[in-house]
C-alpha cells in the first residue's frame, strides 16, 4: 500500500475516532446539568439547544486532537498518529472531569486562579492532598482512559466492517449543530428563554452568539416579562441571601446619584472643576474610592446592585432587579432616571437595572454629548419643582456622558490648551506627551462641571439639599497613560487609572470629611439601605460591601465583568483572570509580579464569597 493510500485510511479512521470522541465529550459536557439547578428550567427547547450545543463544542474540542494526529500522519507514522489522537482525547476528558469538579465547588470552569490555588505553594492549606485522593484521582483517570480505548476500538471495528468513515455525514451534523446552537441562542437572548440562556452557561469556556443591538438597531422589541413563569425565575440563585429585615423609617431622605462616564479623580480640582470640587470639600469625600469594574456596564451594575457585574449573565434572564430599587418603590419613592447617552438598549440598563421600574426615562433626544448632558440636566432641574411639591420622596439618576465621548464644539474646547480637536486613537503611543489628549478630556469634565454647578446651586435654591443625599461618582475612570506602559482609556486593565472614581456624598446634617479609606461601589447599596431606607440586615445578605465609612481593611475585592475579572489582594497587588483563562499578577502601577505566592486560603474564601449567591 502507497503512502497515498495510507493517508487516506489514516485520515478515515481518525474521523470516525473523532465522531466517536466528540459524542463521549458532549455526554461528559450533559452531566453538567445533572444535579444543577437549571434542571428547573429546562424545556423542549432548551434540551434541544443544549444537545446541540454540547456537541458544538465537543467537536470543537475533539478536533484538536484529530488535527495533531493527522500533522503526524503527514509524516507517515500510522500508529503514531493514531496514539496522539488516542491520548489527545484522554487529555480532553479527564481535564473535563476536573473542570466538572472545580465547577461543582467554586462555580468556576478551570482558569488561572484555580490552577494557582491547586498547584501553587499554599495549595496545602485548603485541599488535602493524601495518597487516598491521589489513588482515587488516578483510578478515575485510568476509567477514562479505558473508556477512550473502547471508543477507539469501537470505532476500529466500525472501520473494519464498513470500510466508511462517514465524513461528509458526520461533518454536516456537527456544522449543523453548531449553526443551530448560535442562531437559537440570539433568538433566546434577545427574547430572554431561561433555558436556553442558563444552560449555555454551564459549558466550559462556550461563547454563544448574541446579536442583542442588532436586532434592537432594526426594529425588533423584546415582549415584557418574559421569563417569569411560575415564580420560578431565581430558583438556582438566593439574591437576597436571607429575606430583608424591614422597618418603616421615621423620615426617609430625597436620594439624587449623579455619574461622570469615564471620570478621572485627577480632574476633581478647582481648576477642571471649580463647582464639584466645592462640593467635594463641603461634603463627604472619600477620596479612595474604586469601581466595580473599568468599563461601563459593570461599573454601574455594581453600584446599583452592589455586587460584581459577575452576576449579570445569570440575573439577567432571571429578571432580578436590585434590592435597592425594590425597597425604594416600596417605600413610596418616586424614581426616575436622566441618561445621557442616546438609549439604553446598549448595555440594556432601562431592562436590566431599572426593568422592574415603570415609567423611568430610557433615553435623551440631542445629536451630540454635549446636547444630551444639557438636556438632562435641564430636566432635572424642571422637574425639582414637581419633586418639592410632592409629598412623596424622590430617587433621581443623572448619567452624564461627556468625558467618555469626547464630543466637543470648537468654542467649548478652548479652555485647557493645547487640546485636540478631537480624539485621534490612531496617535497614541508609549512615548506621545498627552498633554493634548488630556487637556480635550479637561475641557469635556470643564463642560460638565458647569451643569453639575447648576444642579447644585437649584437643589439650594430649592431648599431640597436639606432631606436629599446627594451622591456623585463615576461609572469606572479613564487612563492617560499615567503608568507609562501604554494604557489608554478603559477596558484594559484593573490599575487605579482605569478603576479609581472620585466618590462625593452630600448627607443632610453631617460636617463636611474626607475620608482616604479604600471605599468601592459595593458600598453604596449597603449605606443607604442600612443607615437610611430601614433595612436591618447585614449588609453581606444583599452585597459584596459594607457602609461606606466602616474603615476595615479590604482583603481582598474583585473587579471586573463575567469574563474579565480580577482580584485586588490586600489594596494593591492584581490578580487579573483574563478572557482566554489564563492568570497576570500586577502590581498597583502595572508591572508584572515575578514568582507571586498565592495567598491560596486567603483567595479560596473570595471565590466562595464570590459565588455566595448562587445556590
Amino acid at each position: 500500500m502507497n503512502y497515498q493510500q495510507t493517508f487516506k485510511i489514516g485520515l478515515k479512521q481518525g474521523c470516525l475516532f473523532y465522531a466517536l470522541s466528540t459524542l463521549l465529550l458532549a455526554i461528559q459536557f450533559g452531566s453538567y446539568i445533572i444535579g444543577s439547578t437549571v434542571l428547573d428550567f429546562m424545556d423542549f427547547e432548551g434540551w434541544v439547544f443544549f444537545i446541540a450545543s454540547s456537541v458544538s463544542h465537543a467537536s470543537q474540542f475533539a478536533l484538536i486532537p484529530y488535527l495533531l494526529g493527522t500533522i503526524v500522519l503527514a509524516c507517515r507514522c500510522h500508529k503514531s498518529a493514531m496514539a496522539v489522537q488516542i491520548v489527545g482525547v484522554i487529555l480532553l476528558c479527564i481535564l473535563n472531569y476536573l473542570n466538572s469538579q472545580v465547577y461543582g465547588i467554586y462555580h468556576f470552569h478551570i482558569n488561572g486562579f484555580v490552577l494557582s490555588m491547586v498547584f501553587g505553594e499554599g495549595a496545602g492549606e485548603i485541599f488535602n492532598f493524601s495518597i487516598l485522593l491521589y489513588l482515587k484521582e488516578i483510578a478515575l483517570f485510568l476509567i477514562v482512559a479505558a473508556i477512550v480505548v473502547s471508543v477507539w476500538y469501537a470505532s476500529h471495528r466500525i472501520w473494519q466492517w464498513k470500510k466508511k468513515a462517514y465524513a461528509w455525514f458526520v461533518a454536516g451534523c456537527f456544522i449543523g449543530c453548531t449553526l443551530y446552537a448560535h442562531i437559537w441562542h440570539i433568538y433566546a437572548s434577545f427574547y430572554q428563554h431561561q433555558s436556553v440562556m442558563k444552560s449555555a452557561t454551564l459549558l466550559p469556556y462556550y461563547f454563544p452568539t448574541s446579536a442583542n443591538r442588532f436586532l434592537l438597531e432594526h426594529g425588533f422589541e423584546p415582549p415584557k416579562g418574559v421569563g417569569n413563569v411560575n415564580g420560578r425565575q431565581s430558583e438556582d440563585l438566593q439574591y437576597p441571601i436571607r429575606p430583608l429585615e424591614e422597618v418603616k423609617p421615621e423620615s426617609l431622605p430625597n436620594i439624587v446619584v449623579i455619574l461622570l462616564d469615564s471620570w478621572n479623580k485627577r480632574t476633581l480640582n478647582a481648576e477642571n472643576m471649580p463647582n464639584t470640587y466645592q462640593f467635594a470639600q463641603q461634603n463627604q469625600w472619600f477620596t479612595n474610592h474604586f469601581s466595580g469594574s473599568n468599563g461601563t456596564r459593570s461599573g454601574v451594575f455594581s453600584l446599583f446592585y452592589g455586587l460584581s457585574c459577575y452576576y449579570w449573565e445569570s440575573f439577567e434572564p432571571a429578571h432580578i432587579y436590585p434590592v435597592l430599587l425594590k425597597r425604594l418603590q416600596k417605600l413610596g419613592y418616586d424614581i426616575q432616571t436622566y441618561p445621557s447617552a442616546a438609549t439604553w438598549a446598549d448595555p440594556p440598563f432601562g431592562r436590566v437595572i431599572f426593568g422592574g421600574v415603570p415609567g423611568i426615562r430610557t433615553e435623551t433626544p440631542g445629536k451630540t454629548s454635549l446636547e444630551r448632558d444639557t438636556r438632562i440636566a435641564d430636566l432635572f432641574i424642571a422637574d425639582t419643582d414637581k419633586y418639592k411639591k410632592s409629598k412623596k420622596p424622590f430617587f433621581s439618576f443623572l448619567f452624564f456622558d461627556l468625558p467618555h465621548s469626547f464630543e466637543l464644539p470648537a468654542d467649548k474646547n478652548k479652555k485647557f490648551q493645547p487640546a485636540w480637536a478631537y480624539a485621534d486613537y490612531t496617535k497614541l503611543s508609549n512615548d506621545m506627551d498627552p498633554t493634548p489628549f488630556y487637556n480635550l478630556y479637561r475641557n469635556t469634565v470643564y463642560q460638565d462641571d458647569i451643569l453639575l454647578g447648576k444642579v447644585f446651586e437649584t437643589l439650594k435654591k430649592q431648599g431640597l439639599m436639606d432631606n436629599t443625599i446627594v451622591i456623585v461618582s463615576g461609572d469606572h475612570s479613564q487612563e492617560f497613560n499615567e503608568n507609562h506602559r501604554n494604557y489608554w482609556g478603559h477596558n484594559s486593565n484593573f490599575s487605579t487609572y482605569q478603576l479609581g472614581v472620585p466618590m462625593i456624598w452630600h448627607i443632610p446634617g453631617m460636617q463636611a470629611h474626607k475620608y482616604t479609606h479604600r471605599t468601592t461601589h459595593y458600598d453604596m447599596v449597603p449605606t443607604l439601605m442600612k443607615d437610611y431606607l430601614g433595612v436591618k440586615n447585614n449588609p453581606s445578605d444583599y452585597s459584596m460591601g459594607r457602609i461606606m465609612t466602616d474603615k476595615t481593611p479590604r482583603l481582598w475585592q474583585v473587579v471586573g465583568s463575567n469574563l474579565n475579572y480580577a482580584f485586588i489582594i490586600q489594596g494593591d497587588t492584581i490578580l487579573e483572570k483574563t478572557a482566554e483563562g489564563g492568570l497576570d499578577v500586577y502590581d498597583a502601577k502595572m508591572n508584572p509580579v515575578k514568582n507571586y505566592r498565592m495567598p491560596a486560603k486567603q483567595f479560596d474564601h473570595a471565590i466562595k464569597q464570590l459565588n455566595r449567591f448562587f445556590k
